[in-house]
């Protein structure tokens, strides 16, 4: 087959199209996305295979049998699902995702040469098995002893996490082979020069695309606004990250890459190098997303990013257990936590108990973190203003027990078109005790009006794309620089001086405001001619306003009401029934 070498510039456009492949499927524009990201991921890992295999030649022992290798069916998928007993590609795909999400580990084993394997057993080349499942379930029932095994040689664990529970959603056998066709076309090996980190943006394109959707949006947060929160709060080698809220784990995706250039360029040493990265991915790593589908894209998008997937985990991080196991654990949190009414309702009782995912998440956070820690997230603007009751204690704990170090204030519709609501960037400390004391008693502003795309639903890019419109400012003129955790004014900072964007606000002026956090309370350039808003980001407002007071109401409803007839009235309360069935 003849192939064609992209232009990488024009990649992401070539995959959106080769998605679209899907439409003649049914499918709805969100399933299509999930169900590309799974073949396109299957590609990008045989990429790797195919790399590492020319590198190594013969010594190479590859993560899948050959059968199930991209690049092996996908040359001619008719032909594959005959070879194997399928009437149809469908179900050869479906069997195929099905094998994956079983399948074994590689190990290395101590005997060179085995006469005789169990069923489910297969020597991959002297010295090397494939198991039918994991190391520890073949110690338990399989042939061999620990001592037998000296080591996993390919643990395939991510990939049984991917594919388990998942049903391909295609239904036509054109559907398939049109995709392979186009996904077999694309040289992406050439084109990228097998860099890791390129092949992963090419993958997190196809996610950007997904939280394009509005039933994806809460799961996406913009490359670009990741990465300056990043820059901002700063890890470093050896710290615990956290995103409890992980999404397609784009802040973590973003922590991994970050920390990883500071060892490749403080580190000279290639050995203390390579081990202090595969400790960034095995140890330093953690993530939680609720969401079944999400959390298997945050899963692909990590490990086509050189994997640190190892603690990214399916669960609830407003969960009981979430709330005591996460207790004082992590050097740093960052998040883009979902926000408005809560859906669910069972979850874990709070200090202070609101049906709003920005205040619980809130307090989850702050909890989380050990003495020392820090973190920076995206809050709703309500939670820094909104005069209700548990949300103005929420900001007097963080005020008075934490070290509030940062607010900066993005515009409305940087979410958009997931949502238009205003949003924050909260950055935060705990202190050590009581003798740590906050750096400067002042909290700082600053007011992005841009990030460089229009704030419309489309998104275009402005003139001031190339800077992120205000955020490439915003990290440089952030006044802190973290020294082992502890935050230092940088030289020239200052707590007098402010500019048109940016300002300070010492914490007795903020307890004099009843805790309020926005950044407009505080603008010391009252001359500056503020601008109209959008009247449609007005609307996308009071939409969300509505939709939290209708629950507020709704709560409150349901608190005081009693039947007023004798229809509302049955079932409310257990009575024993008279007459013709008592008296039978």
């Amino acid at each position: 087959m003849n192939s064609r070498v992209l232009d990488f510039n024009t990649f992401g456009d070539t995959l959106w199209r080769i998605a679209n492949v899907f439409r003649d499927d049914t499918l709805k524009t969100t399933e299509y996305l999930e169900e590309f990201s799974y073949f396109f991921f299957l590609k990008l890992w045989d990429e790797r295979e195919r790399a590492e295999e020319e590198i190594l030649g013969e010594e190479y022992i590859s993560y899948l049998p050959q059968d199930m290798r991209f690049y092996i069916w996908a040359s001619d998928p008719d032909a594959a699902a005959e070879a194997k007993g399928f009437e149809s590609v469908v179900a050869f795909v479906n069997d195929l995702f099905d094998r994956l999400s079983h399948i074994g580990d590689v190990v290395e084993t101590r005997d060179k040469i085995y006469t005789y394997l169990p069923r489910g057993y297969e020597e991959i080349k002297p010295g090397y098995i494939r198991l039918p499942s994991t190391k520890e379930m073949a110690l338990r029932e399989g042939p061999f002893s620990y001592s037998d095994i000296m080591g996993i040689e390919r643990n395939l664990d991510l990939l049984r996490r991917i594919f388990q529970n998942h049903t391909l959603r295609v239904r036509y056998d054109p559907t398939i082979r049109e995709l392979c066709k186009q996904l077999m076309a694309i040289q992406i090996q050439e084109e990228t020069g097998g860099k890791w980190d390129i092949l992963g943006r090419a993958y997190e394109y196809v996610v950007n695309k997904l939280g394009e959707q509005k039933l994806y949006g809460q799961y996406f947060t913009p490359r670009h606004i990741v990465d300056r929160i990043i820059r901002i709060i700063d890890p470093n080698p050896g710290e615990l990250i956290y995103d409890p809220a992980a999404g397609t784990a784009g802040f973590l995706v973003r922590a991994f890459e970050y920390i990883q250039g500071k060892i490749n360029n403080q580190t000279s040493d290639p050995i203390r190098r390579e081990r202090m990265v595969r400790e960034l991915k095995e140890k330093h790593l953690w993530g939680v997303e609720k969401a079944p589908d999400v959390f298997k894209l945050g899963l692909m998008n990590m490990v086509l990013h050189g994997d640190g997937s190892t603690h990214l985990k399916e669960d609830d991080s407003l969960s009981s257990k979430a709330q005591i196991e996460c207790k004082d654990l992590y050097d740093i949190i960052v998040a883009n936590p979902p926000f408005g009414p809560t859906a669910q309702e069972r979850m874990a009782q709070f200090e202070y108990h609101i049906k709003l995912y920005e205040a619980l998440f809130t307090q989850h956070i702050y909890n989380a973190l050990k003495q020392g820690g820090r973190a920076a997230f995206i809050v709703k603007e309500g939670l820094l203003f909104d005069g209700k009751n548990a949300l103005q204690r929420i900001r007097r704990k963080l005020v008075e027990q934490f070290h509030v170090l940062a607010v900066i204030s993005l515009p409305n519709g940087v979410f958009n078109p997931y949502s238009g609501a205003k949003t924050s960037v909260l950055v935060i400390r705990r202190p050590m005790g009581k003798d740590d004391k906050h750096p400067t008693n002042y909290v700082w502003f600053y007011n992005v009006e841009s990030d460089g795309r229009d704030l419309g639903a489309t998104r275009r890019h402005l003139a001031d794309f190339d800077t992120d419109g205000d955020l490439a400012d915003v990290v440089v003129q952030f006044p802190y620089r973290f020294q082992n955790g502890y935050p230092a004014l940088k030289s020239g900072q200052d707590v007098s001086t402010y500019g048109p964007k940016r300002w300070w606000a010492s914490m007795d002026k903020i307890r004099e405001n009843d805790y309020n956090l926005t950044a407009s309370r505080y603008n010391p350039n009252p001359s500056i001619a503020l601008e109209h808003e959008d009247p449609r980001e007005l609307i996308n407002r009071l939409l969300d306003w509505e939709t939290e007071i209708r629950s507020d109401l709704e709560e409150l409803l349901e608190m005081i009401s009693v039947p007023q007839s004798a229809t509302l009235m049955a079932g409310a309360f257990p009575f024993l029934k008279t007459g013709e069935e008592g008296d039978a």
